[in-house]
């Protein structure tokens, strides 16, 4: 086993405003995480400080009239000429060093991707990646660069041949499906709240890729409170066995966390308990993994849980080595690693009857209509 931590401080110099709910400053605090409970320890475990990507590496899927807009914005200034290109919106907002942040997190993400095609790692994390909505010609979603459609693009040329795409960010990750829809090289699968009560209203079960690429989307769509239990039970139900039949040579995942209950902005009602049980799975179904972060809006929740991913994915348990020191006031100073996992969450029993009869209909549709085509009985 071999693993990259793709972290650099750099990160925190930039901010969307400061009632953005995008916090970069996020991967700062796993990292700092990570540290404390002896994640990064091991010696097959590399921290890599990422470059800045060129234009060019943009480019590789980017609009180019696109690329010379973010540019544009770069000094924070707006002009309303860039709100062609979903720039200066709510979610988007133009602030100071735009592109600046986007070169760095395509940056991080590609030297993922170059670590995973040399073969010098096999499990990568890079938290401020996964930026899953931006689309070839403008920015959505809080994402400004589709980091993903280019590095699954460089996978490819690298020598992957066959690549699975996960996402189990709440929101549909419309950018990414657009970009290989027509393609078999590339599985999408992405669990997701219902495009009937979310952002970006899309992602629904009967959207399956187009031409050679049918079959090769597959879309679950959640509904609203969906726990630890339906997740999990749907994830297995779809990802396992076509991921088995699929054979990846690479699984990218795109890890969001505002699946969880505390999150401001979505409504499924998962705990990190299932969130790992998740992750278990996905570390089985390949030997290499470039996990990317996404979403995730209570701050604190999301970066005790991709705390959890990082020993997940590199099967180690955290450790306090603080544990049991007493503080002056004679009290213990940590609980240890415990204090990481979230507490059991359970729904009325009539609201739990009622997804599981939604969701099962979603799985049997996957089943009539995706699994035949990779040959899955």
């Amino acid at each position: 086993m071999s693993s990259a931590f793709i972290y650099t401080s750099k990160f925190d110099d930039f901010s969307l405003g400061e009632s953005h709910p995008f916090k970069p400053y996020r991967g700062t605090m796993v990292f700092e995480l990570c540290y404390r409970y002896g994640l990064l320890d091991e010696p097959w475990i590399e921290v890599l400080e990422p470059e800045p990507a060129s234009e060019e590496d943009m480019l590789e899927y980017h609009q180019r009239e696109y690329v010379e807009a973010l540019k544009s914005a770069n000094t924070g200034s707006f002009d309303f000429t860039l709100l062609e290109y979903g720039l200066g919106t709510g979610d988007n907002p133009v602030f100071k060093g735009v592109y600046d942040f986007s070169l760095l997190v395509l940056g991080a993400t590609l030297l993922g991707a170059a670590l995973i095609s040399s073969g010098k790692v096999n499990t990568v994390f890079s938290p401020v990646g996964g930026l899953h909505h931006a689309g070839y010609d403008h920015a959505e979603g809080f994402c400004y660069v589709n980091d993903i459609v280019i590095a699954i693009k460089r996978l490819l040329k690298g020598g992957m041949k066959k690549i699975i795409y996960v996402d189990i960010d709440a929101h549909h990750g419309n950018g990414v499906q657009d970009a290989f829809y027509d393609s078999d090289e590339v599985l999408f699968i992405s669990l997701h709240q219902s495009g009937d009560t979310l952002y970006p209203w899309s992602g629904f079960e009967n959207e399956m890729g187009n031409g050679k690429g049918l079959g090769y989307t597959v879309n679950v769509p959640l509904s609203e409170y969906t726990d630890d239990d339906t997740y999990v039970r749907a994830f297995e139900a779809v990802y396992t066995p076509l991921a088995e039949a699929f054979r990846p040579d690479c699984v990218v995942a795109q890890i969001g966390l505002d699946t969880l209950k505390k999150d401001p902005l979505t409504n499924l009602r998962l705990t990190n308990n299932g969130y790992i049980r998740v992750l278990e799975e996905i570390k089985k179904s390949c030997s290499k993994i470039l996990a990317l972060g996404g979403g995730g809006y209570s701050v604190p929740d999301v970066v005790r849980g991709w705390t959890l991913a990082w020993a997940v994915l590199n099967g180690l348990k955290p450790y306090d080595p603080y544990q049991g020191i007493i503080s002056g006031n004679l009290t213990p100073f940590t609980q240890g690693p415990d204090e990481l996992h979230d507490p059991p969450y359970h729904l009325a029993e009539n609201i739990k009857l009622d997804l599981d009869a939604y969701i099962e209909k979603k799985i049997a549709y996957i089943r009539e209509n995706i699994f035949p085509l990779h040959g899955i009985g």
